[in-house]
């Protein structure tokens, strides 16, 4: 058995020749196993160094149970198949547009499910349910859990091999499944890549360790669960003054719209929930804001000086500050400031991921995968990239866009165009058959404005195309009543439309459920 195991050991990332995507313990396919003309499930591995052939030659039964499986290349008059990686903002507009009687799809990502991250925030603190903000991907695509030939891979993407049209995939399951991790390939005629991004600590010390980013529901879940925990145990008999205040204290690191609307929603939880519900600590608990430059920098500056002094008034400690390192109870700051925390959120933006930095792909300028004006990565076929991943290389003389929800839905909505009216159309759908079709119209951007909500039935909503730029910019209740219309008609499915109007009204009427659960 320990012989088999060791065969059986699986893949692991490097700067490797395959794509990025290399083998551990001298277990690695040759060409030939992997090539286009044999990207089927494979029953026979071949191995390139003795000592794996011969592991694998006195336990080949035992091996035999955990052969390398993936999907073949598509073959002749079957759909092309399009491999979208991802489950955010730019793969499932692409997702829901794509047009199936064209395309087979095969979707892979680690999360089921689509977040609506604009309203994250409110489900920190019980304003909405977490089921309002997810919106599972085989209700956005149906053929994924309808059409034969078309699935949804709960899994993370490892490697591509760009030459071999394949993609690398990696499945965790927490013991669900006999061999853990469980890997297995996908062959693509299309590949596109919506990765995202992950949150940026800048290298500083203990954030991973100690601070709660607020990206995905799970995240924003244990948030919940650790500011009502910090509610309850500071009520306990024989806690200190300092502890007390240590466990109230709730500190927001970076000034950008969610770290302003999450400081808003916390800021309304306690004047309204937490006097009524916990009126024990209702004057110790506090909200701290803290940023290096200045809160919404990118909003116009008479909306950020009302977002100042709205947030001051609702309670809401302004900071300026650059943190230095991050403690179990306390961070440090630059200038030799310690500031003791209950919860730590930290919201200070994105950067590429590990994978994106793994990928053996151009580059845009911060590290993003490189596109052209038609979302195409140059120098490897059939490969297209959007979203928070993806950026303009410096070639084709445009900036890098912002790491924005609209972005990313933007570029999925004119990537869906691409394939139904120009590749499907013109029989390009299959591996390398796109080069000579003509793509029309590259892609353009033009930026719908931005809106923030500052808590207390209060937003700002900008409405100009650029930071430069004149405009219509508001603020107030008006705004508040624009942000959440705008909001709500921007939720993917009626049903997820529903649950929202129905939460937004039920803590109007009832309040914030305080339930800890978990």
């Amino acid at each position: 058995m320990a012989l088999a195991r060791i065969a059986r050991s699986g893949f692991g990332r490097s700067g490797g020749a395959i794509g990025g995507y290399s083998l551990q313990n001298n277990y690695i396919p040759k060409a030939s196993s992997l090539g286009n003309s044999s990207r089927g499930i494979r029953t026979t591995p071949h191995f390139q160094f003795q000592n794996a052939e011969r592991i694998a030659e006195e336990s080949e039964s035992e091996y035999e149970e955990t052969r390398y499986a993936g999907l073949e290349a598509t073959k002749p008059g079957e759909k092309p198949r399009v491999v979208v990686i991802g489950t955010g903002w730019g793969a499932c507009r692409f997702l829901k547009g794509l047009d199936t009687k064209i395309y087979d799809v095969v979707c892979i990502s680690p999360r089921n499910h689509m977040v609506f991250t604009p309203l994250l925030a409110s489900t920190c603190v019980g304003t909405l349910e977490f089921r309002s903000v997810a919106e599972p991907v085989s209700r956005i695509q149906t053929s994924l859990a309808t059409e034969p030939n078309s699935y949804f891979y709960l899994a993370s993407c490892t490697g591509i091999d760009t030459d071999k049209h394949e993609v690398y995939c990696e499945t965790l399951s927490n013991g669900a499944l006999p061999h853990e991790p469980h890997y297995f390939k996908v062959a693509y005629d299309k590949l596109v890549i919506a990765a995202g991004a992950e949150p940026v600590t800048f290298g500083i010390k203990g954030v991973k360790e100690n601070a709660f980013f607020l990206r995905e529901v799970n995240h924003a879940q244990e948030i919940r669960k650790k500011l009502l925990l910090n509610l309850m145990l500071s009520e306990n008999p024989g806690i200190s003054k300092e502890e007390k205040n240590r466990l109230l204290h709730c500190v927001v690191i970076g000034g950008g719209p969610t770290g302003v609307e999450f400081s808003g929603e916390l800021s309304d939880f306690i004047m309204k929930d937490v006097r009524e519900q916990y009126a024990h600590v209702k004057d110790d608990i506090k909200v701290t804001l803290i940023e290096a430059n200045e809160i919404l920098s990118s909003f116009d500056i008479g909306l950020r000086q009302y977002a100042i002094n709205h947030l001051n008034k609702s309670g809401v400690r302004l900071m300026q500050g650059v943190v230095k390192e991050v403690h179990r109870k306390k961070m440090v700051l630059n200038d030799g400031t310690d500031v003791p925390y209950g919860l730590l959120v930290w919201s200070t933006g994105v950067g590429p991921s590990q994978f994106v930095k793994s990928l053996n792909l151009p580059k845009s300028p911060g590290g993003r995968i490189g596109i052209d004006e038609w979302l195409r990565v140059p120098s490897v076929e059939d490969v297209f990239a959007v979203g928070d991943c993806a950026g303009f290389l410096e070639q084709t003389g445009r900036p890098v866009l912002p790491a924005l929800a609209q972005v990313a839905e933007r570029q999925g909505k004119y990537l869906v165009d691409l394939f139904n009216k120009k590749i499907g159309k013109q029989n390009g759908g299959k591996a390398l058959s796109a080069e000579s079709i003509s793509l029309g119209d590259p892609f353009v951007y033009k930026h719908l404005g931005s809106m923030a909500s500052v808590g207390r039935f209060k937003a700002l909503v900008d409405l100009r195309q650029s930071k430069d730029a004149k405009g219509i910019s508001h603020a107030g209740f008006v705004s508040w009543l624009i942000w959440r219309s705008a909001y709500l008609t921007r939720v993917v499915s009626w049903r997820n439309r529903f649950y929202v109007a129905v939460n937004w009204a039920t803590t109007l009427v009832f309040g914030r459920d305080n339930s800890r659960i978990g």
